[in-house]
C-alpha cells in the first residue's frame, strides 16, 4: 500500500514541473506533463520506500589483513619455541601470562587489591596447575590443550 506522504508532492511536482515547461520552454501541455511525469514517480517511488529497504550507506566490514595473519603466525611459532627452548619460555612467555593474569585478577570483585600471584587468593582463583605454570620457575610450557584448558580458568569469574 502506497503511503500517502509521498501522493501530494509527486502531483505538486508533476503540476510545477508540466507548468514550467509548458509555460518556459513553451512546449505543448500534453508533452509537458509526459516528460515531467518520470521525474514525478522517481519523487513518489522515493518518497514511499519503507524503511527497511532504504540503503545502509556505511562502509563494508574491513576483511582480515595479511598483517593480522602474520601476528598470528609469528605467536604460534614463538608459543612452540617456548616449548622447546625452556629459557624462552621463563625469560618472555611465562612473565607476560603472569603479568596478564594478575591483571584479569585485579579486575574481578573483591581482587582489586591483590598484591601478586603469591596472595592466597589468586591461588585459589587460578588453581594449582595455573598457579604452578605461572610462578613456578621450573615450570615448562604444556602442550597447546593442556594450555588452552588452563588459560581458559583467566576468563571464569
Amino acid at each position: 500500500m502506497i503511503r500517502l506522504r509521498g501522493i501530494i508532492p509527486a502531483i505538486a511536482a508533476e503540476a510545477v514541473l508540466t507548468f514550467g515547461l509548458a509555460r518556459l520552454i513553451g512546449t505543448p501541455a500534453v508533452w509537458s506533463a509526459l516528460i515531467a511525469l518520470p521525474i514525478a514517480l522517481v519523487l513518489l517511488l522515493m518518497l514511499t520506500t519503507p524503511a527497511g529497504i532504504e540503503p545502509l550507506w556505511s562502509a563494508p566490514p574491513v576483511p582480515p589483513s595479511a598483517a593480522t595473519h602474520l601476528e598470528a603466525s609469528t605467536l604460534a611459532s614463538r608459543l612452540d619455541d617456548a616449548m622447546v627452548d625452556k629459557g624462552r619460555f621463563r625469560g618472555r612467555v611465562q612473565p607476560r601470562l603472569a603479568t596478564l593474569a594478575l591483571a584479569l585478577l585485579r579486575g574481578r570483585p573483591g581482587m582489586a587489591d591483590l598484591p601478586d600471584l603469591t596472595d592466597g587468593r589468586a591461588v585459589a582463583a587460578l588453581g594449582p596447575e595455573l598457579h604452578a605454570l605461572l610462578t613456578n620457575p621450573a615450570a615448562t610450557l604444556p602442550e597447546p590443550p593442556v594450555l588452552l584448558a588452563l588459560l581458559t580458568r583467566l576468563e571464569a569469574p
